[in-house]
């Protein structure tokens, strides 16, 4: 996963506010910069000036879910005011503008989802970050490390998000929670660090851990390959693969439960707020392993 501050027309982004839009479209009149680590789930912060400002700030989020390559006519069919306009005449003289009177036959549009607005802007020394005054099109916010985006999540949640925004059956401080805490936990994996294990071995966990990602709720915790993550509503669930060899087996059961303590503790730390269980992925897991992880889920 990864973060961009992403230059957003503000007056467009009131239009999303005031509509309380939970999908919204983008579209891009060049794809010269592309994303090269942007996936789905992964945020997109809108930098833009509130208004009775001079300053850009950050006024929100959302949810980046694909890329698709539509007219202008696709983009209204399809999408209509979730484009940030009243009618397709509005879009259209946007774009012309934009694109200094020839609308391209085809643009790059950027589906998102899951909208939140912050109540206040957070500009970005607030949040220990420098942003281009210049800035024209989007840079990414934590791309050396996920702290970035777990102090920008906080500042919000100190401040609060815009709940009349919010569509009527959305839930936005739900998912405002998830997202701080999928973050924390990639911040907790970079600090816990990588397995010491074969390549093997690593293949294997690999294996293990795409499986579980087939199945509902479940996604891989940021910067790993291996370990597993579900945000439920009262706890966190943390599936590790069990992978080993007769020659390192006690170093490996060792480095499972250190980890699996490691995450403990750290979720303290940052004050994730909800019970973290464990499980372990593999097909051949010895019993006496499982009542050890059972028993650790039960302090």
């Amino acid at each position: 996963m990864s973060s961009i501050a992403y230059v957003t027309d503000e007056k467009m982004l009131e239009y999303h506010r005031l509509c309380r839009n939970k999908d919204i479209l983008f579209w891009r009149l060049s794809s010269r910069k592309k994303f090269t680590d942007f996936r789905k789930g992964d945020l997109l912060f809108f930098f833009a000036r509130p208004a009775h400002s001079r300053r850009k700030g950050l006024i929100g989020y959302a949810h980046f879910d694909s890329v698709k390559r539509l007219s202008l006519r696709q983009m209204w069919n399809q999408y209509g005011t979730a484009t940030g306009y009243d009618s397709q005449l509005l879009l259209s003289e946007a774009i012309s503008k934009a694109a200094k009177g020839k609308i391209p036959p085809q643009m790059s549009c950027l589906c998102l989802t899951d909208v939140v607005f912050f109540v206040s802007p957070i500009y970005p020394e607030e949040a220990g970050i420098e942003i281009p005054k210049n800035l024209e099109s989007y840079c990414y916010l934590d791309r050396n490390h996920p702290r970035i985006t777990v102090d920008i999540l906080n500042i919000a949640e100190q401040r609060g998000i815009d709940l009349w925004s919010a569509a009527e059956n959305t839930e936005p401080e739900a998912v405002f929670a998830r997202d701080e805490i999928r973050h924390k936990f990639a911040v907790m994996h970079k600090e816990i660090g990588k397995y010491s294990s074969s390549e093997k071995e690593r293949n294997t966990c690999s294996r293990l851990a795409k499986k579980r990602m087939e199945e509902d709720g479940w996604e891989m915790v940021r910067g790993s390959r291996t370990d597993c993550l579900k945000v439920n509503d009262d706890e966190v669930l943390i599936a590790l693969p069990y992978a080993v060899q007769a020659n390192d087996r006690d170093l490996r059961i060792r480095e499972l439960f250190g980890r699996m303590t490691m995450y403990r503790l750290l979720s303290e730390t940052y004050q994730v707020g909800r019970k973290v269980q464990f499980e372990l992925l593999g097909d051949h897991i010895p019993a006496y392993i499982t009542e050890m992880v059972e028993q650790l889920n039960h302090e």
